[in-house]
């Protein structure tokens, strides 16, 4: 396959849904590779993508997980990089990363953390953060100004709004059934709810995460190029200069 298609996991925006479906549907550390740890003893991590044989590199499809990074791409000269991101709200996606750290905790038998525990821990600017280091970018001003126009430049970026109607495109050009499989993790359903993001809550985690927020904000915007170029809205008319005539 000409395409390698290099998917960045950010927590708790869709990423397992499709890793999931890679899972069903391809044969796993032959045909896609996901880094990270899963359901293995020891993580994945780039040094185990580069001790693979060149053939092996070549049948690739799809390298994923949450360490996933550009420093991939010098492993595979021959290949076209085709680069899928997709964020979330960051109120939203902060309460769910804390319902699924409550529930993984009480699976495992250890007493879930309270929400302000979590909060002081956690990064208030995670999908920022994690995205300026797995491009190779500078945690800065600049950085930022950056991680926008690289992610401008990428085959899929969107909101997790979008994944219903996109990753059947992304399943189909892997060569895929594009049909869409059942969300995974969803609050409520396989993860506990130990909080509901109430608009008081919601303007208190928006407040920590400005740059997260602006993140989000230029995301949906990308998200309807994204849209537009597989067909699924159309594309924005430019609008046509005002030209006076005397």
């Amino acid at each position: 396959m000409k395409h390698l298609y290099l998917i960045y996991h950010v927590p708790k925006t869709g990423g397992q849904t499709i890793r999931n479906h890679l899972a069903r549907t391809l044969e796993r550390d032959l045909d896609f590779i996901h880094l990270g740890k899963w359901d293995r003893e020891e993580p994945l991590s780039t040094e185990d993508v580069a001790a693979l044989s060149p053939a092996q590199r070549d049948r690739l499809r799809s390298v994923s997980g949450h360490p996933v990074s550009r420093d991939l791409i010098p492993l595979f000269p021959s290949r076209t990089i085709r680069e899928v991101v997709f964020l979330r709200e960051p109120a939203a996606r902060f309460v769910s990363h804390y319902n699924f750290n409550c529930t993984m905790r009480e699976r495992r038998g250890e007493q879930a953390p309270l929400f302000e525990e979590f909060q002081a821990k956690m990064d208030a600017n995670l999908m920022t953060t994690m995205l300026l280091d797995r491009l190779g970018l500078p945690n800065s001003p600049r950085g930022f100004s950056l991680l926008l126009a690289e992610l401008a430049k990428m085959w899929m970026v969107a909101t997790d709004d979008s994944l219903d109607v996109l990753a059947p495109h992304l399943f189909s050009a892997l060569g895929l059934d594009p049909r869409l499989p059942l969300r995974s993790n969803v609050t409520g359903h396989s993860i506990e709810r130990h909080i509901s993001p109430t608009p008081q809550l919601v303007d208190e985690i928006r407040s920590e995460a400005r740059l997260d927020v602006l993140l989000y904000e230029a995301t949906r915007r990308f998200e309807q190029q994204t849209l537009a170029r597989f067909g699924i809205i159309e594309k924005a008319q430019s609008r046509r200069p005002l030209l006076f005539v005397p």
